[in-house]
């Protein structure tokens, strides 16, 4: 019986070892996404200086325009 309990202990130990492996590299994927999510302060202040830069139409804007009334009349 002594061999039976060693082999479940070792299995014990490395799924215990692969299960904390996988939380700490799951806990340090959830960091990093954190750090790159805008706070709401950040989205006032992006949205503010956004508001301060004049519009530019894009240089293609008549053809954009011309594609939208063709495709209404279709």
């Amino acid at each position: 019986m002594a061999p039976t309990n060693q082999i479940l202990a070792a299995d014990t130990l490395k799924t215990l070892q692969k299960l904390v492996k996988r939380r700490g590299d799951a806990n340090r994927i959830l960091k990093e996404r954190q750090k790159k999510v805008l706070s709401g302060e950040d989205y006032r202040l992006f949205e503010d200086n956004l508001g301060d830069k004049p519009h530019l139409q894009p240089e293609d804007s008549d053809n954009t325009k011309a594609s939208i009334y063709y495709i209404r009349q279709k």
